[in-house]
């Protein structure tokens, strides 16, 4: 398995990854999941990122875990009981597969507006990528060896960028789009 914890250059291909696995998702959850969206830095082209796909799944009734939580198992996955943040269930690979993210949100939830929302003002807004890139890569110098530091750092630069976002999104009158798939 490829050394996963580094900042790699953009590669086209992080978009195959997750439409192959989105659509297995898809076919499993049916219409528990409101939105199936790809998000992260691997979701922006041309920037740099980890190459680790992450996958935003919406549904409508977060709070019942057993309307997706087996579904999301049996395509290989492992819900982590132990993450902190209680604003999403996240579930990771299982060992010696490709790494890669789940996180279910609550759709219409604060949080999950606020991951499309960073994704789709980086999407358009490229000087802000490359800010975000560079500081990923400064981080990740600074605390290879050190993950809680390294995600720690990247604080101040996302909240500057969610800042911007939302004047943005007052500006242009964001709304989330379609879901990926």
């Amino acid at each position: 398995m490829e050394d996963q914890w580094r900042i790699a250059q953009y590669d086209p291909t992080w978009a195959q990854l997750f439409q192959e696995l989105a659509i297995r998702l898809r076919a499993s959850l049916k219409e528990t999941a409101h939105r199936i969206d790809h998000i992260g830095s691997t979701s922006i082209v041309g920037m740099d990122a980890k190459p680790i796909i992450d996958i935003q799944i919406s549904v409508r009734d977060f709070g019942e875990e057993s309307k997706y939580k087996r579904q999301i198992e049996d395509l290989g996955f492992e819900l982590r009981i132990e993450n902190p943040d209680k604003t999403k269930k996240y579930f990771r690979e299982l060992p010696g597969s490709r790494r890669t993210h789940i996180h279910v949100r609550q759709s219409g939830s604060f949080a999950e507006q606020m991951t499309l929302l960073f994704r789709d003002y980086l999407r358009s807004h490229k000087d802000d990528c490359v800010q975000y890139a560079q500081e990923k890569h400064r981080l990740m110098a600074l605390f290879k060896t050190e993950r809680p530091k390294y995600v720690e750092g990247k604080g101040p630069i996302v909240w500057e960028i969610i800042s911007r976002a939302h004047i943005w999104s007052q500006e242009v009158g964001w709304k989330p789009g379609n879901t990926d798939v």
